[in-house]
């Protein structure tokens, strides 16, 4: 009986494993990974005084935390867990953007399209699933 049962965990463990690429793997943790940034980033522009924009600017490669001052995105600053204000996820592929957050959370663009998946931001309320 119990060999059956090691059995059985030993193929459901081989067949949970040979389903996932160590690529979905990557994309997945660098989606968390902008997510959380992007979470950061509204918690900086709805706990900043004076109220000032905060968001992330992508590029193809990399993104980095920026802060509005006045129109234009600029002054990177360090992310969290981070040694530089810029976050490099290449050979991931991701579509030019930049998400700024106003004091309330409320994002300037809906969505980023990262790695072929699409991070949806709720607008008004800046919910990000």
């Amino acid at each position: 009986m119990i060999a059956v049962l090691i059995i059985a965990a030993i193929i459901a463990a081989v067949v949970v494993v040979g389903g996932t690429s160590t690529a979905d793997v990557n994309l997945q943790a660098e989606v968390d990974t902008l997510k959380s940034h992007l979470r950061y980033a509204q918690y900086l522009a709805m706990n900043d005084i004076p109220p000032t924009r905060w968001g992330i600017s992508v590029g193809s490669s990399s993104y980095t935390l920026v802060k509005d001052f006045g129109g234009t995105p600029s002054t990177p600053f360090h992310l969290p867990n981070e040694s530089s204000a810029t976050h490099d996820f290449s050979p991931i592929a991701a579509a030019v953007v930049t998400v700024l957050f106003d004091e309330w959370g409320s994002p300037d663009k809906p969505s980023i399209t990262f790695g072929g998946q699409t991070i949806t931001i709720t607008a008004n309320t800046g919910f990000i699933p």
